[in-house]
């Protein structure tokens, strides 16, 4: 296999499999602002500092090193230790624009291997394709450059704005090809890394997010790459995860099955956050570790919240059996949110996760098709590792005849659903829940009510003699008769 040269960029090793490959040629494209310059500095300073090596950093644009310089200082992988020994910065706009791509190609070479680098970026491609005779020039010099560059065994970057869209020959050439872009949607902005080719190389497919941020480029791969795949192991029938709540595990035949999703249905302030709360204490109570991963609440309002109705999560939290994740409802990154989750998933080693909620992720999704397949693939890697989650979806209306899922494809992002919600009854509001799917298990079919007090949460009786109740307006039921024919339970 070969030599792999990490690039220290969050993110991109593995969407690249482990980095560039060593002695091969990559062209980076992008528009100006893209982030270009800060991505091949990044891993300029990660190669120096890291691996030892030596970079050749040679610009062919007209901007001053001392500006280039000054600009990436308030980075933290700034390192001026590295200057001018492990990291030079040479310019070869006068040599271009005098003696042309000839004069270039020999000033590549001689700078190389004087400086022995190991890893070579060229600053502004565009610069030499506007001095070429032809694109035949600009090919013989590009293949040049990978000679020269192969035979040294240094790894080379290419930067240019790439002069439009289109596929142009010196593309084909180079080992690799990395777009960055940035896109509007509405009045939101979007940075996406795009890897084009990767000669020799598996590589993740897509379009991957990433931020440019105090510590630099940060990418986001998708969660659809990175999930587990193929058929989840079947865990036994009998092992159930409890819900906490008095009576509800009672109509769930003993709780949901353990790594099983289950979504949790129903308008605001209809209890939701406080059953997902209760499924994860009483995972906590069994020394499982649990993790909350909220956008709503705050980790003191959810703890306080909690206290009210009875429930002290402190103990768990201070042991550690309770973690706490907490990200403002804002303009989140969809991708950014599964690098995290994958993180808790994979790393923490928790049993339960309640997500709340669902419409969070809604938002943060740019492209509202990929959500639905995000989640699939999200449930698919808890099935594939066990872990039980639990994910809160806001209904559209509190009262009403109609009742609507927010996305298709239900079976594909759970196995069980759970609605909760509000019914006027005798001039009082009623909480119910009922259980619209538990695969493979029984369960209570009736609607039940869901009481919450400063005791705690409680599943009761039905409600005799009561129709329509899931249509939020209910209505008492006309007495039957002993000969009209039916029978009750």
């Amino acid at each position: 296999m070969a030599e792999r040269i990490p690039t220290g960029i969050p993110g991109l090793d593995t969407v690249l499999h482990g980095g560039f490959r060593k002695a091969r040629t990559y062209m980076l494209l992008g528009l100006p602002g893209s982030g270009k310059t800060i991505f091949a500095n990044q891993v300029c300073f990660h190669h120096a500092r890291n691996q030892g090596g030596r970079v050749l950093y040679m610009t062919l644009l007209a901007e001053s090193h001392t500006e280039l310089v000054g600009n990436l200082s308030s980075l933290s992988f700034f390192d001026s230790n590295l200057l001018p020994n492990s990291i030079t910065y040479l310019s070869a706009f006068t040599v271009l624009e005098q003696g042309g791509l000839d004069a270039l190609a020999d000033l590549i070479r001689k700078e190389t291997k004087s400086h022995q680098a190991t890893l070579l970026v060229l600053d502004g491609l565009v610069a030499a394709e506007e001095v070429a005779s032809s694109q035949q020039a600009i090919k013989k010099f590009i293949h040049g450059l990978q000679v020269v560059t192969g035979l040294m065994g240094c790894t080379t970057l290419i930067l240019t704005t790439g002069r439009g869209q289109g596929l142009r020959a010196e593309h084909t050439m180079v080992d690799g090809l990395l777009l960055l872009r940035q896109r509007m949607f509405g009045a939101r902005a979007v940075r996406e890394l795009f890897v084009r080719k990767f000669r020799g190389s598996p590589y993740l497919l897509g379009k991957h997010s990433f931020e440019i941020t105090q510590d630099g480029i940060v990418i986001y791969p998708r969660l659809e790459t990175l999930a587990q795949s193929g058929p989840p192991p079947s865990p036994p029938l009998s092992a159930k995860c409890e819900m906490g709540v008095p009576g509800l595990d009672a109509m769930l035949n003993g709780g949901v099955a353990r790594g099983s999703t289950t979504i949790l249905l129903g308008p605001s302030g209809s209890g939701k956050t406080l059953l997902g709360l209760n499924f994860l204490a009483e995972g906590a109570r069994q020394g499982e570790r649990v993790h909350y991963f909220a956008f709503y609440d705050s980790p003191e309002r959810m703890v306080s919240q909690a206290a009210g109705i009875g429930l002290d999560l402190k103990p768990f939290i201070d042991r550690g059996d309770f973690e706490v994740s907490f990200r403002p409802p804002t303009e989140n990154l969809l991708d950014k949110l599964g690098v995290q989750l994958l993180d808790i998933i994979r790393t923490h080693g928790v049993r339960r996760i309640f997500l709340d909620g669902y419409d969070a992720l809604r938002r943060a999704a740019v492209r509202q098709s990929r959500v639905a397949r995000f989640l699939a693939a999200l449930v698919n890697e808890c099935r594939m590792r066990g872990v039980t989650l639990l994910y809160s979806v806001e209904s559209t209306s509190s009262f009403g005849p109609e009742v609507r899922f927010p996305m298709k494809g239900i079976s594909m992002v759970a196995e069980n659903v759970l609605y909760v919600r509000h019914a006027e009854l005798d001039a009082r509001l009623h909480r119910f829940i009922a259980v619209l799917k538990l695969r493979n298990s029984s369960h209570d079919q009736a609607l039940r009510e869901l009481n919450i007090s400063a005791k705690g949460m409680e599943v009761t009786g039905t409600f005799a003699e009561v129709e329509m109740m899931m249509t939020g307006l209910p209505r008492k039921s006309a007495p039957r008769h002993p000969d009209s024919g039916h029978r009750g339970k």
